[in-house]
């Protein structure tokens, strides 16, 4: 029997089967990793005749911040007014979502704040995104009849989900639309439990119909401090698919790059250059990783 960890306790992990619809209680006296790792919220184990986590399952992917595994669909939210929109935000996000396999979608928030003018230009950036091939909605977090949002929920539907993006983008407003007693759901867990009341500060995955909601702590400051600029050269949204096509396989598709295949597209209209300057805004910051890596060798 297989289950899904939906919770980290005191006591142990708590535990869904998924056949049964109920959870259950796993006392944590073993020491069981995956791949060194410690067990996250997310995994799928397995139970020894004690009733005791043997096993963890191969993980599909995983995500170190917020911890979680096997997200089948990270969703991005992009607030489009206050905050207003910024690219460079929502290009740091998928490029991290990239890197660790997790398929993004992007979700612009406050869609009701909009102006037309306003509601245009975000058009032709949705339209960009969605050449390269990233579902995209604009809602009102808190209408679920209006814009897009009919066709966001039922995207829903079968996936473990997560919702990530700055704070005060509208997360909290989000989940509380799509499901109105969640927090009263994972309330109540915790008082089960006896650990009082549930702040967001650690991640917990709830069961919601035919689908699961992690529950994750907003970001403030998103950091790319594992990601190498190699890796981040193929990770950044749209790049990925350019792999390869480059003269030099360790392209880093900068300025000054002979031969690379995203500097062509990019002077076809194929790639945003908005979005490259995020890319080279991005990569000053992560060039730092390689350094770190250099001194540690």
């Amino acid at each position: 029997m297989i289950y899904r960890v939906l919770r980290s306790t005191s006591l142990g992990y708590e535990l869904y089967d998924n056949d049964k619809k109920e959870t259950i209680l796993a006392p944590n006296r073993k020491k069981i990793t995956y791949r060194g790792e410690k067990i996250v919220i997310g995994d799928f184990v397995t139970l020894d005749s004690e009733g005791i986590i043997s096993e963890v399952e191969p993980r599909k992917n995983a995500c170190p911040r917020p911890r979680l595994s096997n997200c089948d669909m990270a969703y991005v939210l992009a607030s489009c007014k206050e905050p207003d929109f910024d690219s460079y935000l929502l290009d740091k996000f998928l490029s991290f979502l990239n890197y660790y396999s997790i398929p993004s979608s992007i979700l612009f928030s406050k869609a009701d704040l909009l102006k037309v003018r306003d509601r245009k230009k975000l058009e032709k950036v949705a339209t960009y995104y969605r050449s390269l091939s990233y579902p995209v909605y604009f809602i009102d977090a808190k209408d679920p009849s209006r814009f897009d949002f009919p066709i966001f929920r039922e995207s829903l539907r079968g996936k473990s989900v997560a919702f990530v993006g700055q704070t005060g983008v509208g997360k909290s407003s989000l989940i509380n639309t799509i499901a109105p007693d969640f927090k009263r759901k994972v309330d109540a867990l915790y008082v089960t439990s006896g650990r009082g009341r549930h702040t967001t500060k650690e991640v917990v995955l709830l069961p919601f119909e035919d689908s699961f909601l992690f529950d994750t702590p907003g970001f403030s400051e998103l950091e790319l401090k594992d990601i190498k600029t190699l890796d981040f050269a193929s990770s950044f949204p749209g790049y990925g698919a350019y792999f390869g096509k480059c003269a030099f396989k360790d392209c880093r598709h900068l300025p000054s790059a002979k031969g690379c295949a995203v500097l062509k597209a990019m002077g076809e209209g194929k790639l945003s250059e908005e979005s490259y300057q995020n890319y080279l805004r991005i990569y000053e910051d992560v060039k730092e990783n390689d350094a770190w890596k250099k001194k540690r060798l």
